[in-house]
């Protein structure tokens, strides 16, 4: 584990994710069907959110529809949804030393977040937290018509910003994201989340930190 963020100085753009990476929002994901459907009062599989796990948002509303919501359309029901996460998203806090990250990343270069999480939603999420001005720009994945799965939104952001890749810094917590700018030849930074594939993340990163435990003893 890197114990201070000299290496920094090395990169002038920064790829930044949100969900789990600076934003302690990670519970809330994992365990939102099963949440819906108990707000809903509507018994389900205890494993549903393992399940859910690989799918993506429209996949998962897909699969509850089929299994558990038939009695009104896959319009409606991604709606109810989407109000469900909207009000418990706002909710969501920083992660502990999130903000000074973004504040020693803005120091170095410029910085943009790169989500799967709807625009919307995110903006909302900005301004509850008093972080609205760290960000350069905006990207989402869906507006690009991409994943980061297979490094190619990475790719994309590079074009845009017209920064060589050597001066890019990806900055992230899941693995299959990092597998994907590291197949792409990103430069990786991993920010520990308490994930069960910690060990294959450290692995594959040029760096890993934890924000937490940086920021607490003041480097």
């Amino acid at each position: 584990m890197n114990n201070s963020l000299d290496f920094l100085k090395n990169y002038k753009l920064f790829i930044v994710d949100y969900d789990g990476t600076l934003l302690d929002s990670m519970h809330m994901w994992r365990h939102l069907l099963s949440n819906f459907l108990n707000d809903n009062k509507i018994k389900y599989d205890e494993d549903i959110d393992e399940i859910s796990k690989e799918k993506t948002n429209s996949e998962a509303v897909k699969y509850i529809h089929d299994n558990y919501f038939n009695n009104i359309s896959f319009i409606d029901l991604q709606n109810k949804m989407y109000e469900y996460v909207k009000k418990q998203y706002i909710l969501q806090n920083l992660k502990p030393g999130a903000k000074e990250f973004l504040k020693e990343l803005k120091k170095h270069g410029k910085v943009v977040l790169f989500s799967a999480t709807a625009i919307e939603l995110l903006t909302d999420s900005f301004m509850t937290n008093s972080i609205n001005n760290y960000f350069d720009f905006v990207y989402s994945a869906s507006n690009m018509n991409t994943t980061k799965t297979d490094g190619i939104g990475f790719l994309k952001i590079l074009e845009i910003e017209n920064i060589d890749k050597e001066d890019a810094l990806v900055v992230e917590d899941i693995y299959h994201a990092i597998k994907g700018a590291k197949k792409q030849g990103f430069a990786t930074l991993s920010i520990y989340d308490n994930q069960e594939d910690y060990d294959k993340i450290l692995k594959i990163s040029d760096y890993n930190i934890n924000l937490n435990e940086l920021f607490k003893s003041g480097k």
